[in-house]
């Protein structure tokens, strides 16, 4: 049936307006449409620009890239994961049940991503969005942050520093911790080595900057690029690094306590 320019459809013997007719057919997809966005939620392993670079009993490590206006899918962290940012990016965080979160990430931040938390992620503007990924595959009790935001929610717990030594060759800063796992920000002075690693724990270190090179160890690198890391299992001799540029350069080391 048509009225002047408004067309009407019959359903069940009765006369709809179109608009109506889409508001009703709309109502009765909408079940459909949130169960398959719930279906839709994969495992961060499944997730494919998540590319696992280290897997033992401690942690997975991913190493993440997404391109300029890409997205990372909707996925759940079966792990709590410390995500360390290699880039400056401006993106939008998506949650089911939440609004759309806005954020400009800096490159150097770290993140905790709680197990169980559900999201994906759309890159906004021309750079690309790259990330250190670090699982802790221990259950996690007591988290609380020290000198960085860590946990977003939470204020900051930072112990008091004190004035380094003259003959020092860097500067620790102690960032997130929780029962079992303690992440610290380490700066490298210009021209500088020192040793990293305690055969008494387990450690994993993160670079952030260029320039620095392994002096000993059987795999050691001439260099570690920004996102390379070295893992150092209980038991293993420590390793000394070295600053071969002009500029400080910083590391994110994780001590596991077990």
């Amino acid at each position: 049936m048509i009225k002047g320019n408004e067309r009407t459809y019959s359903l069940f013997g009765k006369t709809f307006v179109k608009a109506k007719l889409a508001l009703l057919l709309t109502m009765c997809c909408l079940p459909l449409a949130i169960s398959a966005q719930t279906s839709a939620v994969i495992p961060l392993a499944s997730e494919p620009h998540h590319h696992l670079a280290l897997h033992n009993e401690y942690v997975n490590v991913y190493e993440v890239e997404v391109a300029p206006r890409g997205s990372v899918q909707l996925h759940r962290h079966e792990f709590d994961a410390i995500s360390i940012m290699m880039s400056n990016s401006e993106v939008i965080v998506r949650a089911p049940g939440k609004p759309d979160l806005r954020q400009k990430l800096s490159e150097g931040q770290m993140r905790l991503q709680s197990r169980g938390y559900v999201h994906s992620t759309s890159i906004e503007g021309d750079a690309t969005y790259r990330n250190v990924t670090v699982e802790l595959l221990f259950p996690q009790q007591g988290a609380r942050n020290l000198c960085a935001a860590v946990i977003a929610t939470q204020g900051l717990n930072c112990p008091r520093s004190e004035a380094p030594p003259p003959a020092t060759t860097h500067i620790d800063q102690a960032q997130f911790e929780t029962n079992q796992t303690r992440v610290t920000l380490i700066r490298l002075l210009p021209h500088q080595s020192m040793i990293v690693g305690d055969p008494s724990r387990s450690v994993l270190v993160v670079a952030l900057d260029d320039a620095l090179s392994t002096l000993s160890g059987e795999d050691s690198k001439s260099s570690l690029r920004p996102g390379d890391f070295v893992w150092l299992g209980k038991g293993t001799p420590a390793r000394a690094l070295s600053n071969t540029s002009e500029k400080e350069a910083r590391l994110i080391s994780f001590i596991f306590e077990r």
